[in-house]
Formats: C-alpha cells, structure tokens, sequence
C-alpha cells in the first residue's frame, strides 16, 4: 500500500496467501516460456506473459504455440528477470486494430479513466504482484533497458523522476508518488497508433507482495 507520504511501500512479503484467479501452470504446460499472467481492471489486458530464451523478440509473432500469429503474445526479454525484481523491467506488446494485446492500454490517454484505474496485477506461480499506475504517457521508441544502466544510482534516479514527471505533451501522472532504491517499476510499452518513431508507456510501481495457495 502507499504510506501517510504516498511513498509505495511492498506490503505482504512472507504473509496470508491468497488463491491465484488464473491457471497458470496449465499454460506452462502447454509453453515453458510463459511465465506470468498480467491483468488490468478496466481494459481487456488479460494474458499470459512469455520469455524466451533464445530470441529476445521470438514472441513479437508467436502464439503460445509457438505458431505464426501477427498478434504475437505480451513478452519481456532476457534483460529482465521472470521475478519482476528488477529495478525496471519491460513488458512489451501489440497495439492492434482490434482490442487486444496492449490496445487498451490507450485507455490511459483519458485523464478521467487514469485518475479512476490506478492498479494492475502480475501473477506468477508463487505470488501476486500489485502495481499501483503511476504515470502513462507517449516516450520516444528507444529501448529501455539498452539505453538506461540502472545499476547506476543516478541513472535510475533520473529514470524515476522522468516516470514521474515525463516531458511530454500526451501525459497523465499521479500526483504524490514518491520513488526510491529499492522501487520495483514495471514499464508497459506499446506502438502508438500513428508514430512509428514514438511508445506509450503505463508504469507501474510495486505495492503489494503476497504468496499464492499451492
């Protein structure tokens, strides 16, 4: 939760576990790259996560049964570990025509949707992760984690403070969300509709930790 200072602080590490609403290990079944499960309150973001570990954008074009599918699946790449622990870790995914992969995620273009959906949630197979939205905005299409060190303190300060206060004109922010050291942001990045050379970016900060029923 976000303390008396809006400073997000990971609550639930080590406490009451809670049952997981998706089957996670029948995918896993089915793909050993798919990992976790994102899920935004609101859009129709609801998916599985793959990595591979041969092809850092193997699943830009791959369905879960590693099939051609122009859609591809929501991914990250091997620069990010699968526990989401990183300092910053990218997840990538289509904006398509229809709906779905990270289409929705436009929604957050709207001031009114953004100050009222402010959460999104990873599931992985021991835990549940919850993100509180802290900014959402249109970047230049560099890459993140090529371009930033992040083992660099002041790199990553410089990161934090550009989420959260980015120079853009397409932006919405929360106001009041304080970042330090050991925040956990997760960065969803998708095309913009008309700008190649341009990202849309929703970020999120870890605030709660907590297992999930075995």
């Amino acid at each position: 939760a976000l303390g008396s200072d809006s400073q997000p602080q990971i609550e639930g590490q080590g406490g009451t576990a809670v049952s997981s609403p998706v089957d996670l290990e029948s995918l896993i079944n089915i793909n050993s790259d798919v990992y976790a499960w994102i899920r935004i309150p609101g859009t129709k973001v609801d998916y599985p996560i793959a990595q591979s570990s041969v092809d850092d954008n193997y699943y830009l074009h791959k369905d879960i049964y590693k099939k051609y599918l122009f859609a591809g699946m929501i991914y990250t790449q091997s620069c990010n570990s699968l526990d989401f622990y990183d300092p910053v870790t990218v997840v990538y995914g289509h904006n398509m025509r229809k709906d779905t992969m990270f289409t929705t995620l436009h929604y957050f273009e709207d001031p009114e949707f953004f100050n009222s959906h402010d959460t999104f949630y990873i599931y992985t197979r021991d835990r549940m992760l919850t993100y509180k939205i802290i900014s959402a905005y249109k970047n230049d299409n560099r890459h993140i984690m090529n371009t930033y060190d992040f083992l660099n303190p002041d790199v990553l300060y410089s990161f934090q403070q550009n989420t959260l206060e980015p120079m853009s004109t397409l932006r919405n922010v929360r106001s009041g969300i304080k970042l330090d050291a050991d925040s956990k942001i997760v960065v969803l990045s998708t095309c913009m509709s008309n700008d190649k050379k341009s990202r849309y970016l929703v970020n999120g900060v870890l605030v709660s930790d907590v297992p999930i029923e075995q």
